[in-house]
């Protein structure tokens, strides 16, 4: 089953032709070590993106959780349970973004790596985190998390949900959530999975009000943070004009992220605008066959995202999940967002004038697109928009996220 998992893993951080190719040559160096053994059935593991074991011992129906007494501290010892630590992984990073400030505030902070899905050793965890996350923070395997004092205890993804379910401690089980698991999957079993997570009992904390509005769908107590932005990264250029440019975050292997939808919108603005250079950025899309002219930047340091926004009038974001972070950073820098529009993308960005909404169509994205770059007044729009970001940084967030812990795990007043 690791293996199966390992490879999806692969898939979705490395993409699939060179996920296929690194499996085809194990494939190979297996044979040429295995003895050859006639008659023999391999049966295809039960894969369920998680420990099979940890889903059936998770009896939340006969045995519900039951929350703990508050503590009298205001120093917490909180831990976090994650899938191993993937460099692409923008949960992950936003998970380092929040554990960085708690320990700025003095709380004590632990990573437990759970491995059903791929081994990675706590200290190569750690050395990753240090290396591509800017955090120091203890990593320990999953298993030993019982020899820890807790206060706080974070299941993150909806498969670390299950063995914080079944762990034995006194600790505040919270869970940090942020996007709707469920809808990653075809209706199937994985999905009802991640949805059988929400009915744990554990207090939520989620990324934005759309996800407090979900998740509360089954009964999940929870509070929620608004996103922010780096402003020391995403900020205007007052000195550079913008190019006759505009840009996509097109990320082929994150479904959610409708790449399919974005490459047709793309190609009916190329027919309008075919003077205008179009930037992909977010993977390396060189393996697709994609109808127009365009720039593969393939994926960039944040310093690298920033100029292209500067470069750029506008950028076609799409989610069909919870909101991306780049909208908020795309208006702090002066571009102009171009989104499909739900209740997933506004109640989570807020409604706000500078975001061009259009219906979840390609001609109607083209036509997004089309309305900004034939501004007349783009430079100042561009200008305009960044000025009203101006105190979107992730400080607001990052205080009501430890008033939330501290008012859910402890008996101190945090108002």
């Amino acid at each position: 089953m690791r293996y199966i998992a390992a490879f999806f893993q692969y898939v979705r951080h490395n993409g699939l032709k060179t996920a296929i190719g690194r499996t085809l040559g194990f494939i190979k160096r297996k044979i040429k070590r295995a003895p050859v053994v006639q008659n023999v059935v391999v049966k295809r593991p039960i894969d369920v993106m998680t420990s099979a074991e940890d889903v059936v011992a998770a009896d939340f129906v006969a045995h519900p959780y039951k929350t703990p007494a508050k503590v009298n501290k205001a120093k917490l010892n909180i831990g976090w349970v994650l899938s191993p630590i993937s460099v692409g992984s923008g949960g992950q990073h936003t998970i380092a973004r929040f554990t960085k400030s708690l320990q700025e505030r003095g709380h004590n902070v632990t990573f437990f790596i759970y491995e059903s899905i791929a081994q990675q050793p706590a200290e190569y965890s750690h050395k990753l985190l240090k290396d591509h996350f800017d955090i120091d923070v203890k990593c320990v395997p999953v298993k030993d998390i019982d020899k820890s004092d807790l206060d706080v205890l974070f299941a993150t993804g909806w498969e670390t949900a299950y063995p914080v379910f079944n762990m034995k401690t006194e600790a505040h089980k919270m869970y940090f959530v942020q996007d709707y698991e469920p809808l990653f999957y075809g209706m199937g079993s994985k999905s009802v999975l991640a949805e059988n997570t929400y009915r744990f009992g554990f207090y939520g904390v989620t990324a934005g009000r759309w996800l407090t509005k979900k998740v509360g769908e089954f009964s999940m107590p929870a509070d929620y943070f608004d996103f922010g932005a780096d402003l020391d990264i995403y900020k205007p250029k007052t000195n550079e004009p913008k190019k006759k440019q505009i840009c996509f975050y097109g990320r082929p292997v994150t479904e959610r992220r409708a790449f399919e939808i974005g490459v047709l919108a793309l190609a009916k603005f190329h027919q309008m605008h075919p003077d205008y250079n179009i930037v992909f950025f977010g993977w390396d899309v060189s393996d697709f066959d994609i109808p127009f002219p365009y720039e593969n930047r393939g994926i960039v340091s944040p310093a690298q995202l920033a100029e292209i926004y500067h470069e750029s009038q506008a950028c076609l974001v799409l989610s069909l999940t919870n909101a991306s972070l780049l909208p908020l950073e795309l208006l702090a820098a002066g571009c102009v967002p171009v989104m499909n529009d739900g209740d997933n993308n506004r109640m989570v960005i807020g409604e706000n004038p500078d975001i061009v909404y259009t219906l979840n169509s390609p001609i109607e994205l083209a036509h997004g697109l089309d309305e900004v770059v034939r501004d007349p007044d783009i430079e100042a729009r561009c200008q305009r928009i960044s000025k009203r970001t101006e105190s979107s940084s992730w400080d607001a967030s990052y205080d009501k996220f430890e008033r939330i812990i501290l008012r859910e795990a402890t008996t101190q007043n945090h108002d």
